[in-house]
């Protein structure tokens, strides 16, 4: 066994034999000497050998899109990181305001945010807040000192909270009046101390809003409480850039009358997306005289959310030439309440859109939605009707007829190639008589219509009218949509039915259509024999007067909860995820 004190056997392959010599006659003292520079030597032979990694052999400029791409949002923890790997990447990294401007973090220490502040040199800041990610305390702070000393280089400006919280920040005295940068405008939730609308009540400092920001192009407000007028004499006309404006109010004391809001508008010539949800009403003298028409030239998208009354008056002042998606959201539980008004409204804003094929008329949840759109494609026009009550308490029986008629109105439906219907017979029921065939008569091109949950046997019953009358000599021909080629329906027994009977009725004039079912698992029908069924339809259709609903059967018991709700939320998620 090899002693301790033994000469040390290291193997020739690596030390020559007067080396190992040389350490096996050295002290302790030496030996330390030895390990020294031993370790020196490493070191320097290990940085000359990283030289020859790949991520040492790449330019600066190429680390510098590496860092960038792997460098979270608001997160300084990578990047002090990302500088601890070699001097070669620490010096790309002190040298690039440009990252540390994208890691700057409010809720860093204020020590550490002031250094973080400093290396972002003069790139312009995009600043976020929200009170609920704030969860060292120092976000507050640190945001009042940059809106203090550094708002003058603010690109963007984000700005959430709720409560008392945030007083501290909309109270702030900027030391400038002028903030050249700013591009983005984001303002949510905000409550502060100082008095600013007409009625006392708190809100956004008049100071606030009035700082000019000549390169403004989005602004976003949500939530907040402010003086339109300030907007109306000082923001608008000093944003001549604003593109895209969006308003939302929580509560009906700080929303804008019409008025008010269209004297806004008009200072913005150079709009391209408006949203407007709950942020204007109809005022006492809105309705008295005709505004005077607002070009928006270049605006291509418009939601809002508002009352019909208010809706229609707005939409009616509104001349927009290049709009493609228009967006409305109306409460018809109202005393005052105009679908014809509306509709006339909706018509005139989209006169100048492209036409589209596809058009889906649906009702569930007391709320009722029609949209249209191209083939594969998100809803262009898409108007929401909520609170729309069929029972307790029923909404004035006028209103269905005037949105079927207001719909058939619509100049850029007149090309509809596919519909989709699905309307519970109540709704049917306070149709005038002839309302199916103004809706039919103007929107002749259609060749597809398909049939959800609830079935408007109404329509089928003035298709049939149609066909039978032209074939008895009632008159001169079929006049009724005579491009139809197919229907699309639920698999139900009484439904094959009804719709065989109106394919024979249309093959007697020349106008024969296919027939296509759904599938959506229905029992086994248990009641008369089909032939009964057929003859009880039949005389049901030929009556010179629609009473009630055909034969007994439970597939069409007027039931509003339905798989139709299955089809709203359907047409909800489109809605969501085009908002997305």
């Amino acid at each position: 066994m090899e002693s301790l004190y033994d000469t040390p056997t290291i193997s020739s392959a690596t030390l020559n034999e007067e080396f190992i010599w040389i350490v096996a006659a050295a002290d302790a003292e030496e030996l330390d000497q030895m390990l020294q520079v031993f370790h020196s030597a490493i070191v320097c032979v290990s940085q000359w050998r990283n030289t020859f990694a790949l991520a040492a052999c790449l330019p600066g400029d190429i680390l510098l899109l590496v860092f960038e791409h792997a460098l979270p949002d608001r997160d300084t923890r990578m990047l002090r990181s990302l500088s601890q790997v070699c001097h070669w990447w620490r010096s790309i990294i002190l040298h690039a305001p440009l990252l540390w401007h994208k890691a700057l973090n409010l809720a860093d220490r204020s020590a550490w945010f002031s250094e973080v502040l400093r290396q972002t040199c003069a790139v312009p800041l995009e600043v976020f807040f929200d009170v609920a990610e704030d969860y060292t305390g120092y976000a507050i702070p640190n945001l009042t000192a940059v809106m203090i000393d550094n708002l003058w280089r603010c690109a963007s400006l984000h700005i959430e909270g709720y409560g008392d919280d945030i007083e501290e920040i909309v109270s702030s005295r900027t030391r400038i009046d002028r903030v050249p940068l700013l591009r983005r405008l984001l303002i949510r939730n905000i409550s502060c101390s100082v008095p600013s609308t007409p009625d006392g009540e708190a809100g956004i400092p008049d100071s606030f809003l009035s700082v000019l920001a000549p390169q403004l192009t989005s602004l976003h407000l949500e939530g907040c409480t402010f003086n339109w007028d300030i907007v109306h004499t000082r923001l608008a006309p000093r944003s001549p850039l604003l593109s895209s404006l969006f308003i939302r109010s929580f509560h009906i004391q700080s929303a804008a009358t019409v008025a008010q809001l269209l004297s806004v508008l008009e200072l913005l010539p150079n709009l391209k997306d408006l949203s407007l949800p709950n942020s204007f009403v109809s005022g006492e003298t809105d309705g008295n005289v005709p505004f005077r028409k607002v070009l928006l030239s270049q605006l291509t998208s418009l939601a809002f959310e508002s009352s019909t009354v208010a809706g229609a008056i707005f939409l009616a002042a509104l001349e927009l030439p290049s709009l493609a998606k228009l967006e409305a959201a109306v409460n018809v539980g109202q005393v005052s309440t105009n679908v014809r008004q509306f509709m006339e409204g909706v018509h005139l804003a989209t006169c100048k859109m492209a036409h589209l094929p596809l058009l889906h008329i649906c009702y569930g949840h007391r709320i009722l939605i029609f949209q249209s759109s191209h083939y594969h494609r998100f809803p262009r026009l898409r108007v929401t009707f909520m609170n729309w009550s069929l029972h307790s308490p029923p909404i004035s029986d006028t209103c269905c007829t005037d949105l079927i008629r207001g719909i058939a109105d619509v100049a850029l439906l007149r090309s509809t190639r596919e519909v989709k219907v699905s309307l519970p017979f109540s709704f049917e029921w306070c149709l005038t008589l002839d309302t199916w065939t103004y809706f039919l008569g103007h929107l002749k091109l259609i060749s597809l219509i398909s049939f959800g949950a609830h079935i408007p046997i109404l329509l089928l019953c003035t298709l049939f009218l149609d066909a039978y009358h032209s074939h008895e000599g009632l008159q001169a021909q079929s006049q009724l949509l005579p491009s139809l080629e197919q229907v699309a329906m639920p698999s139900i027994p009484e439904l094959e039915v009804l719709i065989d009977i109106l394919a024979e009725a249309r093959s007697w004039v020349g106008t024969p259509f296919a027939i296509s079912a759904i599938s959506r698992m229905h029992p086994w029908r248990t009641g008369p024999p089909i032939e009964v069924v057929r003859e009880l339809m039949l005389d049901w259709l030929t009556n010179s007067v629609v009473d009630g609903i055909p034969g007994d059967s439970v597939w069409f018991v007027d039931d509003e909860i339905t798989d139709s709700d299955d089809e709203l939320d359907e047409l909800l998620d489109e809605v969501d995820s085009d908002s997305e």
